[in-house]
């Protein structure tokens, strides 16, 4: 059995290794999994990358790195350029983009780009090809765009549109370490446009997806899927932007806000409860909570005003500028001239994603304000939204004011303060997102060491 997985970003070329791995971890049918991606210069250096057994994007998952190598030696997977593989696909996953923008300060959502995606495929295509979109999308999309843009093609070809099944079956991975078991070991929503859709649906998320612990959950239709995965992302969002306003309280007051939410999360209907941090990054949940307001009057023409959604993207996008304003206030409101160094670019502890991370904000307006940036990640090789340098060894402190730490990556956890240091003594040290041990923080305590942190007390 073929299966073409349609994009090769960071859940797409996962999803290829996932797939190519079924019949050892779950004794299937044996898969051969080709990995589609457009033919531009970065397309390109992914298919090479997976056709030497690399993986294509930066990742500390180590079984994830040895397993694309392993898949590639076995000849289960391999990467192409070249539409013309679909015509071969009993199945294909769809992993595109489906981008939200904004254009002339209005919101809308590029289905025509999303659209083309689905076209490549249609037009080679075999009656009876089971489509999986795992893409974040719209409720109604499976129908009214990959349904409908299939039937078209398959009018033109002659083909029975009887034919046609889809379903949507959304990707729920965690970057960093166990990003591959994020994948193979989670719950799954699936849904079909029809039973034959599902029922097959079910049948391929079985062979790979270990559904034994991780049971599937299926929905009555496609739009109840597409609508989770914005559902579920907004929920986290909306979190994230309630517990950001209970932080700017508990600072000013003196209060170790993590110590409450830890007495509330003994609360069994309370563990969900976010605790405070730097800001919120990456591609799903600075978009997503405004897809299904976007969506239901792009594709329903529903005008419906998402006020908690919308509220919650601009809390979040903002979480910054409250690290920046405690670190004016430690410097007599006059940042001019003042060097920080940013410990952590990417948006995630231990990955190298950069998009849509907090850090850029917070780097832009430290500029606006006259402070000299200087910024370590020792996972992020470039930082493509900002095109600055990026130190690989943690620098010392001597030239500088201040050290933020905003990513919680493991080698911040691991410095000992007792040997890193500065003699300047109004040099502050600003944890703003929990990536300090409390041991660390009692160090540069009883050092005498200025050190302010989000969340916890003074």
């Amino acid at each position: 059995m073929i299966i073409c997985v349609q994009g090769l970003g960071y859940v797409g070329s996962a999803m290829c290794v996932a797939i190519s791995l079924a019949k050892k971890k779950f004794k299937s049918k044996k898969f051969k999994v080709i990995g589609v991606e457009q033919s531009t210069d970065r397309g390109k250096e992914i298919v090479s990358k997976i056709n030497k057994g690399i993986f294509p994007f930066a990742s500390n998952d180590n079984n994830l790195k040895h397993l694309t190598k392993k898949v590639h030696n076995t000849e289960t997977l391999e990467a192409t350029c070249s539409q013309s593989v679909y015509k071969k696909a009993n199945i294909i996953v769809v992993s595109i983009n489906c981008d939200l923008n904004k254009i002339n300060g209005k919101y809308k959502i590029n289905l025509v780009d999303f659209k083309k995606g689905i076209e490549q495929f249609a037009k080679k295509i075999n009656e009876d090809t089971l489509i999986v979109v795992e893409s974040t999308i719209p409720p109604g999309t499976c129908k009214k765009v990959v349904y409908n843009t299939i039937k078209k093609i398959f009018t033109k070809r002659k083909l029975n549109t009887k034919n046609i099944h889809i379903c949507h079956s959304y990707e729920r991975v965690t970057p960093g370490k166990n990003y591959l078991n994020s994948i193979t070991d989670n719950w799954r929503v699936y849904a079909g446009i029809n039973k034959k859709s599902s029922d097959r649906c079910k049948n391929f998320l079985n062979k790979f997806i270990n559904t034994k612990k991780y049971p599937l959950t299926r929905l009555q239709n496609t739009e109840s899927s597409e609508l989770s995965k914005l559902m579920e992302n907004s929920f986290r969002a909306v979190n994230i932007a309630f517990v950001e306003e209970w932080s700017e309280l508990s600072a000013k007051l003196n209060i170790n806000l993590f110590d409450v939410i830890d007495g509330i999360k003994k609360r069994p209907t309370h563990k969900n409860l976010k605790d405070p941090g730097f800001g919120v990054g990456g591609y799903c949940l600075a978009k997503d909570p405004l897809m299904a307001m976007v969506g239901a009057k792009q594709l329903w023409g529903i005008n419906q005003d998402f006020p908690f959604s919308k509220m919650a993207i601009q809390k979040n996008y903002s979480m910054p500028l409250t690290t920046i304003k405690r670190i004016k206030t430690f410097f007599n409101n006059n940042l001019r001239g003042v060097k920080v160094l940013l410990l952590g670019v990417s948006y995630k502890e231990d990955i190298a994603d950069t998009r849509n991370s907090p850090s850029e904000l917070f780097v832009r307006k430290m500029k606006s304000l006259g402070a000299k940036i200087e910024l370590h990640d020792h996972i992020v090789k470039s930082w493509e939204e900002t095109k600055l340098k990026i130190h690989k060894k943690i620098p010392a402190l001597t030239n500088f004011d201040a050290a933020v730490f905003v990513v919680r990556h493991n080698e911040y956890q691991n410095i000992n303060f007792k040997k890193w240091k500065s003699k300047k003594k109004n040099f502050l040290f600003f944890d703003a997102n929990k990536v300090l041990s409390n041991k660390q923080i009692k160090v540069l305590k009883d050092l005498n060491k200025n050190i302010i942190s989000i969340g916890r007390q003074r």
